[in-house]
């Protein structure tokens, strides 16, 4: 634990210092403005996406059409390393300094982040009807739009296309149909490699994300309706045991309890599972021949669900937010809405098939023809499943991570678990 702090401390100064090297070498006034020119820098600390760097061409972009605006960048890790971002986030922006103007972050930080006073308020920059609804929810907090949106994703059952029409199986709707359909298929292929059902184990931000998924589909969640911890629940210990079986019974290999999205990704793209859990970006990895070895052989579907209740689909996706700190807001603002813009988010879609937070972008034709998966995910996110909305998040994910890992890990017992997750909620959300 000791040293995985002194990692977490250790990536924070270089991002911070990564930040200060970045920034506009040339004398500056206190505005962000160069003492030489008319120009304002603003500072942008962004995650890596996957596969296509996006940034640069954004930048680009934005600095044609704004000539009197320069974007430094600061590259972030990838999302699967939510806990370092949220890190470094939290020491920048509580410093009181202006070192970000503009950052991303994860939906699930907005109420933390806009309690603090960390960011500011969107509403005025916003057509609020140009947005689904539930996005402009899901970024309120008390009565304000703490966030401009950028994408919103959920988690989605991945399926070899081929093999289940090979064997004439339908697309399975409950966890027990998938867990029939994967063992039998297995048994027919004769494929010591093949894995029957490959998810996100990693005791990672993800890893709350597949529990949320798997809990929802027994028709529970973390905290009640009040707020209040729901650990104590059946379906919650029903739940751990769930996720523990499938590697006691080799429907997932032990290696899971090692991956979050990537790691995980590779071994369904590279045709060495039947059934995989994840995010919406794989689709366009699975279709790429220099990525994947599946090209048209791949299926998407809402997960499946336990006997008599409904999908769950975590909510996932990134979105932009200004400091409330930041010097140069008038330039940041307008930096922030150029990203969440139908014409940024239609190249998000394009080109890391990021789910739009505009409906108006899934009509383009263009995009229809290049990525019409992302026009059939409707189904998938009718099922959609907020984490915890609370300030205090990111301590009621670190209690789920190290306790669900422990279960999956055998280092604790489904059923201590899930009291001790119940003693910690409590005390988080002070019952």
């Amino acid at each position: 634990m000791k040293l995985k702090k002194f990692y977490i401390l250790l990536l924070v100064c270089m991002m911070i210092a990564l930040s200060a090297c970045s920034s506009d070498q040339s004398s500056t006034k206190t505005d962000g403005k160069n003492s030489n020119s008319n120009v304002t820098t603003i500072n942008f600390a962004a995650i890596k996406t996957f596969g296509v760097d996006s940034w640069k061409d954004r930048i680009n972009k934005f600095e044609q059409q704004n000539p009197t605006i320069k974007v430094n960048l600061t590259q972030m890790p990838a999302p699967a390393k939510s806990t370092e971002i949220h890190q470094y986030l939290v020491t920048s922006l509580q410093s009181g300094q202006s070192d970000i103007d503009v950052f991303t972050g994860d939906v699930v930080w907005v109420p933390e982040f806009a309690a603090a006073g960390w960011t500011e308020p969107m509403d005025k920059y916003v057509n609020k009807d140009e947005y689904y609804p539930g996005v402009i929810d899901a970024l309120t907090y008390k009565g304000k739009l703490a966030a401009m949106p950028w994408y919103v994703d959920g988690g989605m059952l991945y399926y070899r296309k081929d093999l289940l029409e090979k064997y004439n199986k339908p697309v399975p709707k409950t966890w027990d149909e998938m867990l029939a359909t994967a063992k039998e298929i297995q048994a027919k292929e004769n494929n010591p490699k093949l894995q029957q059902f490959v998810w996100q184990g990693k005791q990672a931000e993800v890893l709350v994300c597949d529990f949320v998924e798997f809990l929802g589909s027994a028709g529970s969640s973390i905290l009640t309706s009040n707020g209040q911890s729901n650990a104590s629940s059946p379906a919650f210990l029903k739940t751990l045991k769930f996720m523990k079986s499938l590697t006691d019974d080799k429907v997932s290999p032990k290696s899971v309890l090692t991956f979050d999205e990537e790691p995980s990704r590779t071994v369904f793209t590279d045709g060495d599972a039947i059934f995989h859990r994840n995010w919406s970006y794989v689709w366009s990895v699975a279709q790429d021949p220099k990525q994947s070895k599946v090209v048209g052989k791949v299926g998407v579907a809402p997960l499946p669900s336990f006997d008599g209740k409904s999908s769950s689909s975590t909510m996932g996706g990134y979105q932009f937010m200004v400091a409330k700190n930041s010097k140069k807001k008038a330039a940041a603002i307008k930096f922030a809405q150029f990203l969440s813009s139908k014409e940024s988010q239609l190249y998000f879609a394009k080109e890391l098939a990021f789910s739009p937070t505009r409906p108006a972008v899934l009509q383009d034709k263009g995009l229809q023809q290049k990525n019409p998966f992302l026009t059939g995910l409707d189904k998938v996110f009718q099922g959609t499943t907020a984490r915890p909305v609370s300030p205090d998040y990111p301590k009621l994910s670190l209690v789920l991570q190290s306790n669900i890992s422990g279960v999956l890990s055998n280092s604790i017992k489904a059923n201590d678990a899930a009291k001790q997750i119940d003693t910690e909620l409590k005390k988080i959300t002070k019952e």
